[in-house]
């Protein structure tokens, strides 16, 4: 149809297809219908001018310099305008000519695979209130003394060796709060180890996107643990919150490696955050049907926090059918006391967790807490446990040892009390 004939190259074979065209429908009588169906064609490429406009300059894209400019918003006027025309001449046939534009879109697109500047403009204004969302937010009062939600680091040298870590955060950061994850890759900056940091940064993006995870993933090179964790906590949060929680991995089989989160315990505390271990066994965490949590008198701290990130995975919707049990382990003449209290809580907060799936069990001092733990958790897909700073400078790795008959642990220590609301 582009074909033309003569000195002057006229569009002939597509001047007579127009032309039989008009001929077919004034026969027809059917001007206004005409003229309708070509005026939506001509609102609709006049519509989206205006809003490529609109969004490029919302865009703010500098290599964006265009002879003719207009203010934004006779560009934002002019798009609704024309949209707004087209469906008040004719809905069907608006509707029509949004559906063939589309497509016609999309065909052009897909044998252009090296033309998306369309995408790059989403790009740039989606950029651009990312960017004025995080500032607002970093303006405002912060929400910290009302409530709390998880902004959570996860950071693992195993990231594609066990995925435990990587499927926790993303259950944390399903609804309720917000997450990253950095994978680490010990060796000193270089022209090598930026490539190998590029190439494990887009496996880990992939790896989101077949999950359908709502985690920002990054990769750290660094030659030494402790460097590490000193920028990692310093990080700004992405969300435009701090981020309060640091969530680390280790293999049951493979306790050596934790030697590292307990060299640097004392760094993660001084700049108050709350601090996650998850054990990982090869059971992994089973059919996510159960969650098992335990209370000690030690957990006064740690309570409101458990309890919290119980809550949390249960909003994930691979979690949706589990359920929480409570094991308190306190002594026998302070239980009634606790129970009140934790009944009450559970009251106020209108957390999903039934009186009957809460036990509280005597504590007796000929009965190790860990042999109770082991005997009652054979079963569940996560079992909850707190643990405070004392016991890891005393104890050390031993307090982390010694669950061998569970499947994953997630050891959870809270830098003040947390309030349910």
């Amino acid at each position: 149809m582009s074909k033309g004939r003569a000195k002057s190259d006229e569009p002939y074979h597509a001047s007579v297809v127009t032309i039989i065209i008009a001929a077919a429908f004034i026969l027809m009588g059917k001007l206004d219908g005409v003229a309708q169906i070509i005026s939506m064609f001509f609102m609709v490429t006049y519509g989206s001018l205006c809003l490529i406009s609109f969004l490029n300059h919302f865009a703010a894209d500098p290599s964006y310099r265009p002879r003719f400019k207009s203010r934004w918003y006779f560009s934002l006027f002019g798009a609704l305008s024309c949209f707004i025309l087209m469906f008040a001449m004719n809905v069907s046939y608006a509707l029509l000519a949004l559906v063939l534009i589309s497509g016609l879109f999309l065909l052009v697109s897909y044998f252009n695979q090296d033309k998306k500047s369309l995408a790059l403009i989403f790009q740039g204004a989606i950029f651009q209130l990312s960017r004025q969302i995080h500032v607002f937010l970093q303006k405002t009062e912060k929400e910290k003394s009302q409530s709390w939600r998880p902004s959570v680091i996860a950071i693992s040298a195993d990231s594609f060796q066990r995925f435990s870590a990587f499927q926790l955060l993303r259950w944390m950061a399903h609804r309720h709060g917000f997450g990253t994850y950095i994978h680490l890759i010990k060796g000193y900056l270089s022209h090598e180890t930026h490539a190998e940091a590029t190439h494990c940064k887009e496996r880990l993006i992939e790896m989101a996107q077949t999950s359908g995870s709502h985690v920002f993933m990054d990769t750290l090179v660094s030659p030494s643990f402790t460097s590490m964790i000193a920028h990692i906590i310093q990080l700004p949060g992405i969300a435009g919150t701090e981020n309060n929680l640091l969530l680390f991995e280790f293999h049951k089989n493979h306790p050596d490696k934790f030697e590292d989160i307990l060299d640097n315990f004392r760094l993660i505390q001084s700049v108050n955050f709350d601090l996650t271990v998850l054990a990982s066994s090869e059971r992994g965490f089973g059919l996510k049907k159960q969650i098992d949590l335990w209370l000690t008198p030690h957990d006064f701290q740690n309570a409101n926090l458990m309890i919290l990130l119980a809550y949390i995975l249960l909003g994930h919707p691979d979690w949706k059918k589990a359920v929480i049990n409570i094991h308190a382990i306190y002594p026998e003449d302070s239980i009634e006391e606790e129970r009140k209290q934790l009944f009450l809580l559970i009251e106020k907060g209108q957390l999903p967790i039934s009186p009957n799936n809460i036990e509280f069990i005597a504590q007796k001092s000929a009965t190790s807490p860990k042999l109770i733990i082991n005997e009652k958790s054979e079963n569940a897909d996560l079992t909850i446990l707190g643990f405070v700073e004392k016991a890891v400078e005393h104890l050390g790795i031993e307090v982390f040892e010694g669950y061998d008959n569970i499947g994953d642990i997630l050891f959870v220590t809270a830098a003040e009390s947390k309030k349910i609301k």
